[in-house]
């Protein structure tokens, strides 16, 4: 019996599968990488604002870190700074299947205790 053939139909039908399962990891690990890096850039810009807080200077911040401000909402009282703050990411892979884009958010808030600053 011939059994040439059996290879290439498994490799033909599997190729399509390991690379979409490559895909995914991939979009994945850039979601979660996105997501890490607006946390710890709110973060920074909690510590950095705390002791003279503005809406405008941390607006800036987030600027300067090329993280967009149209759905920032910050909250300053007396010892606490509230941000959340979402992010449109665009998508590696995702478009094959029709996500475009990935909706990154942060909600925050930093609270001033004993000249710590705490992170809810």
């Amino acid at each position: 019996m011939n059994k040439r053939g059996q290879t290439l139909i498994l490799f033909v039908i599997l190729i399509p599968i390991l690379l979409g399962m490559a895909a995914v990891v991939v979009d994945v690990g850039y979601l979660i990488s996105k997501n890490v890096e607006l946390k710890e850039v709110s973060k920074t810009i909690i510590e950095e604002v705390m002791d003279n807080a503005s809406e405008e200077k941390i607006k800036d911040l987030f600027l300067l870190n090329d993280i967009p401000v149209e759905n920032l909402e910050v909250e300053i009282l007396d010892d606490r700074v509230h941000i959340e703050n979402e992010c449109e990411i665009d998508s590696i892979f995702g478009s094959i299947i029709g996500l475009s884009t990935y909706q990154v958010r942060v909600d925050i808030t930093g609270i001033r205790e004993n000249d710590q600053v705490i992170f809810e």
